[in-house]
């Protein structure tokens, strides 16, 4: 069974922007997973305890038990989905943590595709209309639903950031009043980790931001018909306001576009060592694992278990990873 790893290592990265950068991700990844694991604590494992409480919201008595359809297109997404989850898992189970620190800058790519297809299968069996296509589409459709009590979405996975700057507004934290001026040099406990993921969520929002602002700024022109080169801030706020909100998942397309593009070195070689690289590896793969845990545990209710266990059967997954597999989440379904 897969156990959530809490923060370790030291409080403060080394002196380089790689390594600044590398703890930054990996606090707040193990952020989620501690406050994870404080939320809903279990006498087998966090997992058990995430899937107690997703069966506990208000999803469960007004959603109709079996009355919906896999189709198999939807059943090949989710299978790719599981099998992105495996392949995202191999490392901790084929080699050692110098294996998995080499890993470190596939995974955020993997788990965001693992997210990816689970939450388009599970649009496309929940809506009459076509699943999210594009990256966009995807994660707005993530930020719409996981604040519907209608979802079966908890706490972390709620937490979200709207607004425009200076006037975020943090929802889905629960009965904490997150505090997002927090340092990211703070080592994630009990106590500091939702403001951690406050600060993750927010930093995250900055970054949107910013990336739209050429393509608000564009057809601007100055008094003197002349292109703007700099954004009113009237405009940035207003459509700043229009965002949907932020969330975990903004979180993890922010580390797939950063390992593709932007700073994969930091994923390489920002770790203090190896046991501190395996333990980005673990958090992430963790968040994988209860997200998709989730989405299971809805789909085995709208569609009925024997379809949902069907749908696995068609995974060819290796013995070996069975443990790191939706082969071991079935029972809490």
């Amino acid at each position: 069974m897969v156990t959530f790893v809490i923060g370790a290592g030291p409080v403060t990265p080394g002196p380089s922007d790689e390594a600044m950068t590398f703890h930054t991700f990996r606090g707040y990844l193990a952020a989620t997973c501690t406050w994870t694991e404080a939320l809903y604590p279990h006498a087998n494992g966090v997992l058990p305890g995430v899937a107690e409480a997703v069966k506990a919201q208000p999803w469960s008595s007004r959603t109709p038990a079996g009355k919906g359809t896999l189709t198999r297109r939807g059943a090949e997404i989710l299978r790719n989905a599981w099998a992105t989850e495996v392949i995202l898992n191999s490392p901790r189970v084929l080699g050692g943590d110098d294996l998995i620190a080499f890993a470190n800058l596939w995974a955020p790519v993997q788990a965001y595709y693992a997210v990816f297809e689970a939450f388009t299968a599970f649009a496309m069996t929940t809506s009459s209309s076509a699943p999210p296509k594009s990256h966009a589409a995807l994660l707005k459709w993530a930020s719409t639903n996981v604040g519907n009590p209608m979802t079966p979405f908890v706490t972390p996975w709620t937490a979200r950031v709207g607004g425009p700057p200076g006037g975020y507004v943090f929802e889905g934290f629960g009965a904490t009043n997150p505090d997002p001026k927090i340092s990211n040099l703070m080592r994630p406990t009990v106590g500091t980790s939702p403001h951690l993921l406050a600060l993750a969520l927010k930093t995250t929002r900055d970054a949107q931001i910013q990336d739209h602002i050429p393509s608000w700024r564009k057809g601007l022109k100055t008094k003197a018909g002349n292109p703007r080169q700099t954004l009113p801030r009237a405009v940035l706020l207003a459509n700043a306001a229009r965002m949907s909100p932020t969330t975990l998942f903004d979180l993890l397309w922010r580390l797939r576009v950063r390992s593709n593009y932007k700073e994969g070195d930091a994923l390489l070689t920002g770790a203090h060592g190896p046991a501190d690289a395996a333990t980005f590896h673990a958090a992430l793969s963790d968040i994988v694992a209860a997200t998709l845990l989730t989405v299971e545990i809805f789909l085995a209710h709208l569609v009925g278990r024997p379809t949902l266990e069907r749908c696995v059967a068609g995974l060819p997954v290796p013995p070996i990873l069975d443990d790191y597999s939706v082969r071991s989440r079935m029972a809490l379904w």
